[in-house]
């Protein structure tokens, strides 16, 4: 064409074929992009789904935890109140001592966010539920988890002992467990206060119980509303 004296033409044909190539080159990084924000998208969506499957199974046993340590406060709050009044034994303190001489534990659901944490927390595009799911594991949860060793360690320390030598059996079953010298006991100053600083220890495990319960069901929500964004 440019032989044949058209340059102008010529020009107009080859700005023609890069703007083609040019647009051609726009649709396909747009296209890219597409399938990028798409693919993090799915990703995200993945493991904010793992994240709350892990959330409400640890909210379960949250809860029922709660409820067997109420429990366990109540029933030494009866022991202490009854070796206070000088009651004569009865067999119904049985169950009592058996719900007030051990503790509970849990084991937190965290997988999806050790594979979070692996993968990169930037994974969460939501830069204000990622700070949540953070503090939640990192602080929440670790409270919760040294309160437990708290009580365990108290048991192990303090009540382990009046148990083996105190009481004629302990079934966990129950649970039950019976005094050997009830009388004696009502003597035992050492056995009436480290029952008194256990329940102590107890009810600040209910705090934390109580605490985390509520961290775990606003971060649930929140989780919630990012899926179901996600997914619209």
């Amino acid at each position: 064409m440019a032989d044949d004296n058209r340059p102008l033409k010529y020009m107009r044909y080859a700005i023609g074929e890069i703007i083609l190539v040019v647009i051609g080159i726009l649709i396909a990084l747009q296209i890219n992009t597409w399938k990028e924000e798409h693919q993090a998208k799915r990703v995200e969506f993945v493991i904010l789904t793992e994240l709350k499957k892990n959330i409400e199974a640890d909210i379960l046993e949250l809860d029922s935890t709660l409820t067997k340590v109420n429990h366990r406060i109540r029933s030494s709050k009866i022991i202490l109140k009854s070796l206070s009044n000088n009651d004569s034994y009865d067999d119904s303190l049985n169950s009592h001592f058996g719900w007030a001489m051990v503790y509970d534990n849990m084991q937190f659901h965290t997988g999806a966010y050790e594979s979070l944490k692996s993968s990169g927390s930037q994974l969460i595009n939501d830069e204000s539920l990622r700070f949540e799911i953070s503090n939640y594991y990192d602080f929440v949860i670790n409270d919760m988890k040294t309160s437990f060793r708290e009580i365990r360690d108290d048991f192990y320390n303090y009540m382990l002992d009046f148990l083996r030598k105190e009481f004629l059996f302990f079934e966990n079953a129950g649970p039950t467990a019976q005094p050997t010298d009830f009388e004696a006991l009502k003597q035992n100053k050492t056995f009436i206060l480290s029952l008194g600083i256990f329940v102590d220890v107890q009810r600040q495990t209910e705090k934390y119980l109580k605490i985390t319960l509520k961290e775990s069901r606003d971060l649930l929500e929140k989780i919630d509303a990012r899926i179901e964004k996600i997914d619209s």
